[in-house]
């Protein structure tokens, strides 16, 4: 389904003393996403996991590189002809207040792609949205709040049901559960975990958590300085790893509570 190929971005400017400074944040990257499957992609903050998202959903132009969705060149495509394309790829970002339009409702920003990509009558537009709010797990009467009466558990649920409604082929999630408390999280991941056998879709799921990683998912990436330094399909167990910086990110976990364990 979906094919980088040779990824890189890079980035220029001027340091303090007026010297011109390139930063390397992605790095010849390299991998493929099956159809209908969930890969983790972690690594620590800086590693480029974020703008390896940004570049995939095209927010981002790479400096060199390919995307490739079923042999089509996703960079390669116009403004216009991405547009198109874009139903096919949905992204839910770390920030989930941020990501709301502050002065739409809950109802509005979950309808706006379905009016955008779906031929829906409005009785059909409002059935979905009630579909996706209980898929999410969010009661009927936040549709009609805006996004700063919920909570950061709501507002993500929000974003996930505005992802989720037109049927994507790729959802990328970058560090969705982060900034959320431990018990909040697990329901938030838990229920991407039920909603991936509920939808067609495949996850590509971006955390600094190896931990949440190998939760979310047996298809594993570790990235580092901009470069993925292990690939693993059909993960185990934390044995599996073999990079010392994927097991530098297992030794510094904390350690679990009993009642966890």
């Amino acid at each position: 389904m979906l094919s980088v190929k040779n990824l890189s971005k890079k980035y220029n400017w001027k340091n303090e003393n007026g010297k011109r400074v390139t930063v390397t944040a992605v790095n010849s990257v390299s991998f493929n996403i099956v159809e209908n499957q969930t890969y983790s992609l972690v690594g620590e903050s800086g590693s480029g996991k974020s703008t390896l998202a940004r570049l995939i959903m095209r927010l981002e132009e790479p400096t060199a590189g390919d995307i490739l969705l079923d042999n089509i060149n996703l960079s390669k495509m116009s403004r216009q002809e991405l547009r198109k394309k874009r139903a096919e790829f949905q992204m839910v970002m770390q920030d989930g207040q941020g990501s709301l339009n502050p002065q739409m409702t809950i109802y509005d920003i979950i309808v706006e792609p379905i009016k955008n990509f779906l031929s829906l009558s409005r009785t059909e537009e409002q059935r979905r949205v009630q579909e996706l709010a209980t898929q999410v797990e969010l009661p009927l009467q936040v549709l009609s709040r805006l996004p700063h009466q919920l909570s950061g558990g709501q507002q993500k649920r929000v974003c996930i049901a505005r992802a989720i409604s037109i049927n994507p082929r790729l959802i990328v999630f970058d560090e969705v559960a982060s900034g959320l408390d431990t018990t909040i999280k697990k329901k938030v991941l838990d229920l991407l975990l039920r909603l991936r056998q509920q939808i067609s879709s495949s996850y590509l799921f971006i955390t600094h958590d190896i931990d949440v990683a190998v939760y979310m998912a047996k298809n594993i990436m570790v990235m580092k300085d901009g470069m993925i330094v292990e690939s693993i399909e059909g993960l185990k167990s934390f044995a599996d790893f073999q990079h010392e910086y994927s097991k530098m990110l297992i030794q510094f976990l904390p350690p679990k509570s009993p009642e966890n364990r």
